[in-house]
């Protein structure tokens, strides 16, 4: 996942043993190592890592998901699922990746970009 994220710079972590349970709203780029539970709004991209779990909403320009989610996404661009991801709920997106492997329950709406 490390070479699919870019040059991304992650301003917020969730730490691999943080669980967090409520609301975050940024500009910034976000990733969860540990568990989140609520909503997130960000301009930038959200990034559940292997170790990550969300659980809630999330509203993002990209979302990327090595770990799981379940809940609801709107995302402005790319939703990208590798293969050690897994999500399930409502998704709508621009741009939709699912890796081999990967889990996806659920219904999505691809808009345009």
């Amino acid at each position: 996942m490390e070479e699919k994220r870019g040059n991304r710079q992650i301003q917020t972590v969730i730490g691999k043993e943080t669980s967090f349970q409520g609301t975050i709203s940024s500009t910034e780029n976000i990733q969860i190592d540990g568990k989140q539970e609520g909503e997130i709004t960000t301009k930038g991209t959200i990034i559940i890592s292997e170790t990550g779990e969300g659980q809630g909403t999330v509203h993002a320009d990209n979302l990327f998901i090595a770990g799981a989610l379940q809940g609801e996404a709107k995302i402005t661009r790319k939703l990208e699922i590798f293969a050690t991801g897994k999500f399930q709920g409502e998704a709508e997106m621009a741009i939709f990746i699912v890796e081999e492997g990967a889990g996806f329950h659920g219904t999505c709406q691809q808009n345009k970009k």
